[in-house]
């Protein structure tokens, strides 16, 4: 699915940078930030996820009792 994808592309940019800001500053705050960015966009893909299924499984049974 391409909201898997796009999460690890965006995933693996924001680890880059992390390491680039952590080298930088010398402390762990980019660590923690790219971090938050990569829990909200796995929380973001799973309710899309979860939304796409549930609007699929409500067409087949519709499908279903036609």
């Amino acid at each position: 699915m391409w909201i898997c994808a796009r999460n690890d592309a965006i995933g693996n940019l924001a680890v880059l940078v992390a390491a680039a800001g952590v080298f930088g500053t010398g402390t762990g705050w980019p660590d923690i930030i790219a971090a938050t960015v990569m829990a909200a966009l796995a929380l973001s893909g799973c309710y899309q996820i979860i939304r796409q299924a549930l609007q699929e499984l409500r067409q087949g049974v519709l499908a279903a009792a036609e």
